[in-house]
């Protein structure tokens, strides 16, 4: 279960939920492909023992996959909600950072770049009262978020008169 999931209070529904954008593996896919073409240029210039070959191969891949841990494991504890009454985010596995604000007191601004335009990410500022800033990059759909967080403060605007 989820953290916003287990955080919900009686009567509250998500109405708009996404995590961070899988272009935060983009460096990391980058970091691996030169590890592995490093590893076939080695192979290629030098004339290596059938031993060496596979030893240079398996650390190769060990290093490329293991560098994905960080990035899945932030992609994967991150999240963000819009219910009918709060936004909430938490990101983090060890070191949780968790943030939840009421509707009414919540103002959203979405920057993103030309990439986050095409690709669909963006960074996500959230403004709290009492002028709390909190920056989260690459969020996938902010524009959604934001447009949820609008829809759900004008229908408690409108059932508050």
């Amino acid at each position: 279960m989820s953290y916003v999931d287990r955080h919900l209070t009686p009567g509250e529904t998500v109405v708009f939920r996404t995590r961070l954008h899988p272009a935060i593996f983009g460096g990391t896919a980058f970091f691996a492909a030169c590890v592995i073409g490093i590893v076939v240029l080695v192979i290629a210039r030098n004339d290596l023992p059938a031993d060496t070959v596979r030893l240079l191969w398996l650390a190769g891949i060990v290093i490329a996959l293991g560098s994905f841990v960080t990035p899945m494991l932030r992609w994967y504890t991150s999240e963000f909600a819009v219910t009918n009454s709060r936004v909430l985010v938490k990101v983090g596995l060890l070191w949780v950072h968790t943030l939840e604000l009421m509707l009414p007191k919540v103002e959203i601004d979405v920057d993103p770049s030309i990439a986050g335009r095409l690709l669909g990410y963006g960074t996500l500022r959230i403004v709290g009262a009492g002028g709390t800033v909190e920056e989260f990059a690459r969020v996938a759909r902010p524009e959604g978020l934001r447009e949820a967080v609008v829809r759900q403060s004008s229908r408690s605007a409108a059932r508050a008169r």
